[in-house]
């Protein structure tokens, strides 16, 4: 039953190539999958979007393709999706990988109804499967972005050009993670969020600066 009580989370993960963004959410997400062993309410699952078939090689999770294949995945809490097996290119219709986007945000969402337990939605540069110039968003991304929150299901982005996000997807993010950024279109598109963040522009690579707009609360850290 959806609960309406529990809070929004979306963390957008920023950061030229090589800052150490990427790094940020794989350590995120497998700490998060290992609270399962210690937390009475562990994940439940994490869906990641893996279209660039990186995440499954550099963590040695077996990408799935097929519903089938996703649905016995559950069972390890962890659904990492490479949509080129479902989805491939068709004359006339959209790329594969919008198409299969939209089919995985679906079925993440309806997957995170059936039962209690935090889960999380993971993608990579998302804006490739987005209107980029407008505040309407596909039915099935906005379902996880705006009503995820009363399924326990939380959204994790990553990018190297947040300004490629459309405004209505930035004012939704809950927690900010900034890595080294010099491009001033880009730190012009975070600062109404993050006030400070000019300082990304002198971070060296794996430092990162965290602000959580709720709290204004502000974390400086390294992954490397």
């Amino acid at each position: 039953m959806p609960d309406w009580t529990l809070p929004h989370h979306c963390t957008l993960v920023a950061g030229a190539s090589g800052s150490g963004k990427t790094t940020w959410c794989h350590c995120y997400l497998v700490n998060r999958a290992l609270e399962q062993a210690c937390n009475p309410s562990p994940s439940a699952v994490t869906f990641v979007f893996d279209y660039k078939l990186e995440f499954s090689q550099r963590l040695g999770i077996p990408a799935v393709g097929t519903v089938r294949e996703c649905e016995a995945a559950l069972a390890s809490r962890w659904v990492v999706f490479n949509p080129f097996i479902m989805f491939r290119s068709e004359e006339g219709q959209e790329a594969p990988e919008r198409r299969a986007f939209a089919w995985f945000c679906s079925w993440a969402y309806d997957v995170s109804r059936r039962g209690p337990g935090r889960k999380v939605f993971h993608c990579d540069e998302a804006h490739n499967f987005l209107p980029t110039r407008s505040d309407m968003l596909p039915a099935y991304f906005s379902r996880i972005l705006r009503e995820g929150r009363a399924e326990d299901l939380e959204v994790l982005l990553s990018t190297q050009f947040p300004k490629d996000y459309a405004r209505i997807v930035r004012s939704s993010v809950t927690e900010w993670v900034v890595f080294n950024t010099v491009d001033k279109d880009e730190l012009e598109a975070v600062r109404p969020y993050f006030p400070g963040v000019e300082r990304a522009a002198s971070l060296r690579p794996g430092e990162y600066l965290a602000v959580n707009r709720h709290s204004g609360a502000e974390l400086a850290g390294r992954v490397f």
